[in-house]
């Protein structure tokens, strides 16, 4: 979807990977997808000059042991959920296409990754998780989420490799789904 909305003309998406719950998967609270999709129209369709959107990758290089992504639509620049944590949704593999969990720095409109498991990086993930409500997602400043993304394009799957049956998670009972913490909308 979000190649999609970058590759076609009038399309766009609203992120809201930071809505829902660990286990009730879908948002009861559907106020921020509200305002993010009506944030899309006025910037995205009616040229308003304001942020409407999360951070987006645009590039990224390798220097050494770090990949360094570059983001557009940063707004007044970038954050974490958790402002005052460290970023900790981002993933690093080396040509063996093992994956870590990297360590993440934001640097004015980029964000540097190292891992102390990959000390020759070719790709990164962010976000790239069934539901990654435990981590501390990538923000910009106005308080939209980037989209989950990769810079690989490695097959998702081994066609050869063993079945992976996927369940939903159990509900314990007496259980009261919570929402998100994430920054405020600031426009």
């Amino acid at each position: 979807m979000r190649r999609t909305s970058l590759e076609l003309y009038n399309t766009g998406m609203a992120v809201t990977i930071d809505t829902g719950d660990a286990i009730e998967l879908h948002p009861k609270n559907k106020k921020p997808i509200g305002v993010r999709h009506a944030y899309l129209a006025l910037g995205k369709t009616y040229n308003l000059p304001i942020v409407h959107q999360g951070p987006v990758l645009s590039n990224f290089e390798i220097e050494g042991d770090q990949l360094i992504l570059s983001f557009s639509s940063t707004g007044s620049g970038l954050t974490g959920a958790k402002s005052k944590k460290p970023l900790n949704s981002f993933a690093l593999a080396g040509k063996n296409r093992v994956w870590y969990w990297a360590d993440a720095k934001i640097q004015g409109d980029q964000i540097i990754l190292r891992s102390n498991q990959v000390s020759k990086p070719v790709a990164a993930r962010y976000a790239w998780a069934m539901n990654p409500s435990q981590r501390n997602l990538l923000y910009n400043i106005e308080g939209f989420p980037a989209s989950p993304f990769r810079t690989d394009d490695w097959p998702l799957y081994d066609p050869e490799g063993d079945l992976v049956e996927v369940t939903k998670p159990v509900k314990p009972k007496g259980y009261v789904a919570k929402d998100w913490i994430r920054p405020t909308l600031k426009n």
